[in-house]
């Protein structure tokens, strides 16, 4: 009779009908490791889209390799609830505030059903930052700042959006190439007339002095009509330019301009500019660019201002960029206003020249739309002042050093950032949001208010328009945890990554951080990546009417996170087919795991040789998932299966269909079976989840196995194994000759939770034998039931003459 396998297995998986419930399972029989996994909170503004699940992928991949090595890695699930994406969402002005709370609500229930979907493990917190114990913590840490005299409130041109009527920070902007002009412009002064150069022809109307060089040495140059004045450096630059004839007429010294004053164009029209405005020293004149005079508007400029310091700068622009207090410009905005002055320029023969640049200009990341400067009152936290006489900044980026980057480049990045900041603008001209009082007895009275009624009940008591920032918002929770691993996106950089290192610094001066890892984004056909702002993509709900999501999630892993992945739904047959491959390979060796002897244990030298590569290749995988290259694992799956398709399956069909049940030979068939099945289970349950459940159950059909089977699980060595993952995360205390101990204390300290302490101890003896064949003394390794084993001679191994002479 041959032995043919059993329909027990089948290839159809059934996988979208199929849902894991996952309990307090992993909570009572793991141990919990003092290492914190931060997640960073996405709006609450609509689905989520695939980039999202190619972050929660790679958090929940690093939670489950954990769980393998009978370790639990705790994390959050948050959910950012302020700022201006949910404001546009409220169409109704009528009740704002609980309009605002009802979107976030459903938006919330929406994020929890996709995450569901795709079967990720719960997370132990949820937060989101709307709860009013949150808020109220956040004017705890604020009235800190404020105490320690870390809040600044200045008025200087700061970035502004004029769609968001909001304040920007430098995280907050796109840079992109454009193409424009730059003018040449003639202003009179006394007989002459200087040659001024702009980019930006609508903040002359903001003209209130005119930069030059104070070392710089001037021409004079005589045309037909006119005296013109510049830069001697640029005479030759500018002569073929601006296409001029003429002579040198004569030579002025820098310092011939100090308190000299001139007149502006627009002193016929507009009655402000009768008066006389003044020329300035600017030694920061880049003299390879322009004519060696530059127009300063300190309302539009962060150096004009800094260079003018006075009082009575004007602004001519409103909040939406509209001219306000001009009759002749009223209300016009500032696009079709640089328009008019450049045809009135034109007309009045004072643009000389005008010239097509290529330059890098700011846009909004939410709107795409260009950013100017507008002069405001606002609130900052101060990054430039000194402990013990060195730079706060200069601390940062020596603890930041410290910190482990994957990949390494984004530290530099990061560091370079830092150094090159400005101070930090917290306050946002919006109302959907926590709102910021600067007094530290009020703020002591609202945080206890805001704990029973939230925060936005200040707003009918005061009037209020300014909010905190979103990203000091999302970067509290970061100061309820220590140990800190933070997986999220590249662009995190700019953002999250910088409010997180500052706050911790500035409240407890250290940052608590392990691990920073960043991937890339997923992007469509033209290289775009995918986003909520711009709406380039497919909902998540269409992607799984036609794909499981443990296909989707297998496309995302074997591409490198390093890199962009372009996600559409033709590329996703590809991981559909290496599903069916594993599957297959799955399906024939179930069907034919039946009738298995445990007395009966002898293993062939092939057999032996095939379970002692899948051990190597085991400690590989283990390796390349705690350095995170998740898409190397999936390879090397692949190439374990062709192996062993192409060289072992019809060596292991002959044993398993010809010989009699219960055989020698057949067993030690059964028993690699055995051993490749749970190395399946093992590898397959960070990537596949519902494969590796799957094999739970066919695995193990009898009850009474299990008693049987715990003897030969120990394969690998349980020690070796320990040490390696406890040095990864460094939290290996001891390591004696003989004995291995790990001890840790652990306390989390949560403001809205309670304690929670867990202690653990772990001791292992090492066990050594004495070889008669090899005189050696070698480590113990309990293959079998009972057996003494040596690496060095076979007999011992073994412990089957008989079998031995067959195979000489």
């Amino acid at each position: 009779m041959l032995n043919l396998p059993k329909k027990i297995y089948f290839m159809k998986a059934n996988i979208k009908n199929k849902k894991i419930i996952f309990n307090n399972y992993f909570l009572l029989n793991n141990k919990i490791i003092n290492i914190f996994l931060l997640d960073g909170p996405p709006f609450a503004n609509g689905d989520f889209h695939i980039g999202h699940i190619l972050n929660k992928t790679i958090k929940d991949i690093l939670i489950k390799n954990f769980i393998i090595n009978k370790y639990l890695l705790l994390s959050n699930n948050g959910s950012d609830c302020h700022g201006l994406p949910i404001e546009q969402l409220n169409k109704n002005n009528f009740l704002f505030f609980l309009n605002c709370k009802k979107i976030v609500c459903k938006n919330i229930l929406l994020q929890k059903n996709n995450l569901k979907n795709f079967l990720f493990l719960n997370y132990y917190y949820k937060y989101n930052t709307m709860e009013p114990k949150y808020e109220s913590l956040q004017y705890n840490y604020f009235n800190y700042l404020l105490i320690k005299n870390v809040i600044i409130v200045e008025k200087i041109p700061i970035l502004w959006c004029f769609k968001c009527i909001s304040s920007l920070s430098y995280s907050e902007i796109l840079y992109k190439k454009i193409n424009s002009y730059s003018y040449y412009i003639k202003i009179k002064f006394e007989i002459y007339y200087i040659i001024i150069w702009t980019t930006t022809i609508w903040s002359i109307i903001n003209n209130q002095a005119i930069f030059f060089k104070n070392n710089q040495i001037y021409i004079i140059f005589k045309t037909k009509k006119n005296f013109l004045i510049f830069s001697k450096i640029l005479f030759y630059k500018l002569i073929k330019k601006l296409k001029i004839k003429g002579k040198i007429f004569s030579f002025l010294s820098g310092i011939f301009f100090y308190n000299k004053k001139y007149n502006l164009f627009f002193k016929k029209i507009i009655n402000y500019y009768k008066k006389k405005n003044y020329f300035l020293n600017n030694n920061y004149i880049d003299l390879n660019i322009g004519t060696g005079f530059i127009h300063c508007s300190p309302s539009n400029g962060v150096e004009d201002y800094e260079f003018y310091k006075k009082k009575n700068i004007v602004n001519f622009f409103n909040k939406k960029y509209f001219i306000n207090c001009l009759k002749l410009f009223d209300n016009i905005n500032l696009f079709y206003y640089s328009k008019i002055i450049y045809l009135f320029l034109k007309k009045r023969k004072i643009l000389i020249f005008k010239e097509k640049i290529i330059h890098n200009f700011m846009f909004c990341w939410r709107h795409k739309n260009p950013i100017f400067f507008y002069l405001s009152k606002q609130i900052f936290i101060n990054l430039n002042f000194c402990f013990k006489k060195i730079n706060i900044k200069n601390i940062i980026i020596n603890l930041i050093k410290k910190i482990i980057f994957f990949p390494k480049f984004i530290k530099k990045n990061l560091i370079n950032m830092i150094y090159n900041r400005n101070n930090w603008c917290i306050s946002r001209q919006r109302y959907w949001g926590v709102p910021i009082i600067l007094d530290n007895l009020k703020i002591s009275l609202y945080k206890n208010i805001t704990k029973t009624f939230s925060s936005h009940i200040i707003f009918y008591l005061e009037k209020k328009y300014n909010i905190f920032d979103v990203w000091l918002d999302s970067s509290i929770i970061s100061l309820l945890f220590k140990n800190k691993i933070i997986i999220e996106g590249k662009d995190q950089i700019r953002g999250w990554y910088q409010s997180l290192i500052i706050i911790n610094l500035l409240i407890f001066f250290s940052i608590n951080i392990k691990k920073i890892i960043s991937h890339n984004f997923c992007i469509d056909k033209n290289g775009n990546k995918l986003s909520k702002s711009s709406k380039n993509y497919k909902s998540l709900n269409f992607i799984l009417k036609n794909n499981s999501s443990e296909i989707i999630k297998l496309y995302l892993l074997e591409h490198d996170f390093k890199k962009n992945i372009i996600f559409e739904n033709n590329n996703i047959k590809n991981s559909s087919f290496t599903y069916i491959i594993i599957r297959n390979f799955i399906k024939f060796l179930i069907n034919n795991f039946y009738e298995f002897n445990f007395n009966k244990i002898f293993f062939l030298i092939f057999d032996y040789w095939i379970i002692y590569k899948k051990n190597l290749i085991e400690k590989k995988i283990k390796k390349i998932l705690l350095n995170f290259n998740f898409y190397q694992t999936i390879k090397i799956i692949k190439l374990f299966i062709n192996f062993i398709n192409l060289n072992y399956f019809n060596y292991l069909k002959n044993n398993i269909y010809i010989c009699k049940k219960f055989s020698f030979i057949r067993n030690s068939g059964l028993f690699t079976i055995f051993n490749i099945l749970s190395f399946l289970k093992k590898n397959l349950f960070p990537i596949l989840i519902l494969t590796s459940k799957e094999l739970n159950i066919y695995e193990l059909n009898l009850s009474f196995l299990k008693n049987n089977f715990s003897f030969f699980l120990k394969i690998k060595n349980f020690i070796n194994k320990k040490i390696f993952f406890f040095k990864k995360f460094n939290i290996l205390n001891k390591s004696k000759n003989n004995f291995i101990l790990f001890y840790k204390k652990i306390s989390f300290l949560n403001y809205y939770w309670k304690w929670f302490t867990y202690n653990f101890y772990f001791k292992k003896k090492n066990i050594y034998n004495y070889c008669d064949l090899s005189k050696n003394y070698i480590f113990k390794k309990d293959f079998f039931k009972k057996k003494k084993i040596c690496n060095f001679c076979l007999i011992n191994i073994f412990h089957n003459y008989e079998e031995l002479k067959f195979y000489v």
